[in-house]
């Protein structure tokens, strides 16, 4: 459909191109064709031929059961697009007509009314411009766009390579394809350890034609400064032009969020095919008062509205994109002024150190067609509430919608980027260098108006991998494709952010040993990856001592009633083929078993179903007390620096957040956006109010970890302007001598008294709910993270009147006028011996009350102390304030949220409650 005249297209909420030039819209009916199979169906665009498959019901539900195995014919065979569009006399009397495909996946010939001499495509993740003029007519046109199987052209690619570039295929258990490193498409679609394979063909993104006789802005792109105290916005401006030379009005005018003052800054600019790009300086007016953009925790998301305009003749073009006004950089230093020790790794924005307390990142469903920003907004939202403030994008999924990167900009979550390349080695043919350099100039140029976008790293633990590599062709290719290649394009393109080039990787110090370094997981460098899945993760002794953990977890199933529909009935036991069809981690069911009942006896029923449910219930008791310990030993350690050099650990982000699909995953949120046990449990670990109590050798440690500080406000450096300062209680490791800012905030240190409160420390027995003895710890902190209390456990116990360790358990709470409170309980022993010793609970639903049609009320009342109690509302998503806690009261309250509204009868009828002691039968 053509429209006309300054007709305003929605790439995203806060992202649009105003055009008044004649342009058709190509995104809606197509045609998909197999000619193999005889198939001409209906298809969405922006879509894939699996969901048009499924609308027309020639499949049925690729996640049921198998069907990842049952349909790897789709991804094998070839499938074509097709459709009809007019063209009018206007439209072809403009100098220029240009096809722009934003993306196509992966292998496509573009063919207009029979020719075929146009274009073909071989990488998902550019966008893809032509001059197509001379193939259309007035009146009706073709276009058709022939797709190749991904699977084929990389197996033929494979072959033809004249060494062998591993790895070759997944392991067996992941149901997988072979060579997804020789192409470049969506690495997990041909299947990772938590996800199926379903490598996908299609026109993914928008797509459009424009007409025009000057040209139009495809890209605009903006980087805020500040320099001597004063912001400044560096505007790159991308746009396609004929070939003609001509002259065109720049305007350009900037607004912050809410309001309707601006300023207006106008330009003359000569355009031609050579001058199409334009970098130029917008200097913010000094009556313009700029606020700062804050991660998660640490103040507001204040967000501004940049509009370009591009005028030349009787033609308008203008795109407007909203930013944010802060810095960051990444500070790798000398710890304590010795090398020897290795470097610190941690970020600054705004001149204020923060730690990472986040999380990782993995597309949220195979067909990103199916991705909604509603459900976006869920996951992300989710991620906020638990005080999580920075999140890792993981590397082998896809540079993420529009939507995701306004969300995060709104929430204050910064990104860790990874470009695309994950857990492999790469080819580094002519054509592959070439198409990866316009991918990495195409993305980042996309994203870095975003400010929560915080550093760039080259790839997900390829570093790790090449390292144990004795082929120099492989190591040669590694530092090709990184260094020789992204490192510079992306150095270019951003000069705003930091780039590192592996994950994990030993920055500077990998640098000194040709850039692959003989141990990526060095505890004096950089990020570290970790995992461990046979010792004991309930004992923070397992843990390494980082500078920064990206990557670390611990796997659970789902929650029953998510895995439920996509199972039959004699699917669901733990033991089934299919059960064990569904684990791609190698023996990760056996795993999670092995784990678990080091801390827990394992459930004892003789009914398979609902062994099911009690044993998903245990090992989601045991991810969640997993990472809370390991976790909490991060945070630990922010301050906290060893003899021999490790610590000062400034980030945390457990591995992962969100599921691509039903199943076993290392995710804090299910496929249903329900919260596992573990994603509760991030809210209290991740509190900005931490006690965190652990026992060492015979002694019971309180740490108490406060990383949030209140707002000071100072304008005397930037006249009157304001900047925020957030004075932490840090390390002197953490301060720079060359900190701008440094002795404004010592003075504004001075001014605030140390965080300071109480910590009431309780003992309980099992068996009685009135606490043995309560103590008082008082705390004063100079630090983020300091011991406040350290005693022998034996002369506490005595002092309580506990005569056996294993019947008791402390619970902790704060007693100050700090927010949000926080509370905290360890157990003395395990749950492997638990007969006689905990009573059974009987805990009851005692009211439910509507305060509106998504918020309620639950009321739980019990006899005996309860452990991980579970309150589930079954099939409604949303979250409770708290779930998998210890019960000590005889009566709690808590909230419950859904994400869709919801009647009280429906919800009560969905509640059910149950803790530890339920999964026994005698």
């Amino acid at each position: 459909m053509a429209v006309h005249w300054c007709v305003i297209l929605v790439l995203s909420v806060h992202v649009y191109v105003t055009r008044c030039t004649p342009a058709i819209d190509l995104n809606g009916q197509w045609e998909v064709l197999n000619i193999k199979r005889g198939y001409r169906i209906p298809a969405t665009v922006p879509g894939s031929v699996y969901t048009a498959l499924i609308e027309s019901n020639i499949i049925g539900d690729p996640y049921y059961r198998d069907n990842d195995a049952n349909y790897k014919w789709i991804g094998r065979e070839d499938w074509t697009y097709t459709r009809t569009f007019e063209v009018t006399a206007e439209i072809l009397s403009k100098a220029s007509v240009i096809l722009v495909a934003e993306g196509l996946d992966t292998f496509a010939t573009i063919i207009i009314n029979g020719q075929t001499n146009l274009a073909t495509t071989n990488n998902m993740f550019i966008r893809y411009v032509y001059d197509i003029k001379n193939f259309l007519k007035v009146g009706s046109n073709n276009i058709t766009i022939e797709f190749k199987s991904a699977v084929l052209m990389a197996d033929a690619l494979a072959k033809n390579s004249s060494y062998d570039i591993p790895p070759d295929c997944p392991n067996p258990a992941q149901n997988g394809e072979c060579h997804r490193n020789f192409i470049r498409k969506e690495q997990c679609s041909f299947s990772w350890d938590w996800g199926p394979s379903f490598p996908g063909q299609g026109i993914w993104k928008n797509i459009s034609i424009d007409a025009f006789n000057t040209g139009v802005i495809r890209e605009l792109t903006a980087t805020p400064l500040l320099v001597n105290s004063t912001w400044s916005i560096d505007i790159q401006l991308y746009l396609d032009v004929n070939n003609m030379n001509t002259t065109g009005r720049l305007k350009t005018s900037l607004q912050l969020a809410g309001l309707t003052s601006s300023k207006l800054v106008s330009r003359t600019i000569s355009v031609s095919t050579v001058q199409s790009e334009f970098l130029y300086r917008f200097a913010v007016p000094k009556e313009l008062p700029i606020h700062l953009w804050w991660p998660n925790g640490y103040g507001e998301q204040a967000l501004y509205y940049l509009n370009v305009q591009f005028i030349s003749g009787d033609e308008m073009a203008q795109k407007t994109v909203r930013l944010g006004f802060r810095t960051i950089e990444l500070v790798q230093e000398p710890v304590s002024g010795n090398s020897s020790q290795g470097l610190t790794f941690y970020y600054r924005v705004n001149n204020v150190p923060i730690f990472f307390k986040g999380t990782n990142w993995i597309p949220a469903d195979s067909f990103q067609e199916r991705i909604t920003k509603a459900r976006l907004r869920s996951i992300l939202d989710s991620a906020a509430e638990v005080h999580i403030n920075s999140m890792r994008v993981w590397g082998g999924g896809v540079y993420e919608s529009e939507d995701f990167y306004d969300i995060t900009d709104e929430l204050g979550i910064l990104i860790w980027q990874d470009l695309m390349f994950s857990d492999a080695l790469y080819p580094t043919t002519l054509s592959f260098l070439n198409t990866v350099s316009v991918e990495v100039s195409d993305q980042v140029r996309r994203l870095k108006r975003h400010p929560s976008i915080a550093l760039w790293s080259g790839n997900n633990e390829n570093e790790g991998i090449v390292s144990t590599k004795k082929d120099a062709r492989l190591r040669q290719d590694y530092v090709r494709l990184y260094i020789d290649l992204i490192m510079p394009i992306v150095t270019i393109e951003d000069k705003t952010r930091p780039f590192v080039p592996s994950s994990p990787s030993n920055g500077p110090e990998s640098k000194k040993e040709g850039w692959i370094a003989k141990n990526t997981g060095s505890e004096y460098y950089g990020d570290v990856h970790y995992y461990n899945y046979y010792a004991d993760l309930w004992d923070w002794k397992t843990f390494p001592i980082t500078r920064f953990t990206s990557e670390y977890g611990s796997e659970a199933w789902c929650n029953y009633e998510t895995i439920e529909p996509v199972f039959n009935e004699s699917d669901l036991d733990y033991y089934s083929a299919m059960s064990n069809h569904r684990q791609h981690h190698p023996m990760g069911n056996q795993q999670m078993i092995n784990q678990t009942k080091m801390h827990i006896t394992l459930p004892n029923s003789n009914d398979p179903k609902q062994q099911f449910k009690n044993l998903i219930y245990a090992i989601q008791i045991h991810q969640a007390m997993a990472i809370r310990t390991e976790t909490e030993h991060y945070r630990r350690y922010t301050n906290q620096l060893t003899d021999d050099g490790r610590g000062l650990t400034m980030g945390a982000l457990y591995w992962q957040l969100n599921d691509i699909w039903q199943g076993p995953t290392w995710a804090s949120i299910d496929f249903d956006v329900k919260w596992k046990m573990l994603h509760y449990y991030v809210k209290n670990f991740l509190n900005p109010n931490l006690i965190s109590p652990y026992i060492d050798d015979n002694n019971l440690n309180i740490y108490m970890v406060i990383d949030e500080i209140p707002v000071y406000q100072d304008r005397s450096s930037t006249g009157n302007r304001q900047i925020q300062f957030r004075p932490l209680k840090i390390a002197k490791n953490f301060v720079n001598t060359n900190y701008e800012h440094r002795d404004k905030i010592k003075q504004l240190e001075k001014s605030v008294n140390a965080s300071s409160g109480q910590v009431i420390m309780e003992i309980y027995n099992w068996k009685n709910m009135s606490p043995l003895k309560t103590w008082t710890i008082p705390f004063n902190l100079n630090l983020t993270s300091e011991l406040i209390f350290q005693r022998n456990v034996a002369d506490i116990l005595s002092e309580a009147g506990c005569s056996d360790k294993k019947g008791c358990f402390f619970y902790f709470f704060l007693n100050s006028k700090i927010n949000p409170t926080s509370t905290s309980w360890l157990p003395l022993t395990y749950f492997t011996d638990t007969q006689g010793v905990i009573p059974k609970a009987n805990i009851e639903i005692s009211n439910v009350v509507a305060l509106t049609s998504t918020q309620f009320t639950v009321t739980l009342m019990t006899d005996n102390i309860a452990p991980f109690v579970w309150i589930n509302a079954y099939k409604i998503s949303g979250r409770f304030s708290d779930n998998g806690f210890i019960m000590k009261d005889h009566l709690v309250q808590l909230t419950f949220k859904s994400w869709q509204p919801v009647s009280l009868d429906t919800f009560k009828k969905s509640l059910s409650v149950q803790s530890l002691m339920d999964i026994y039968s005698n």
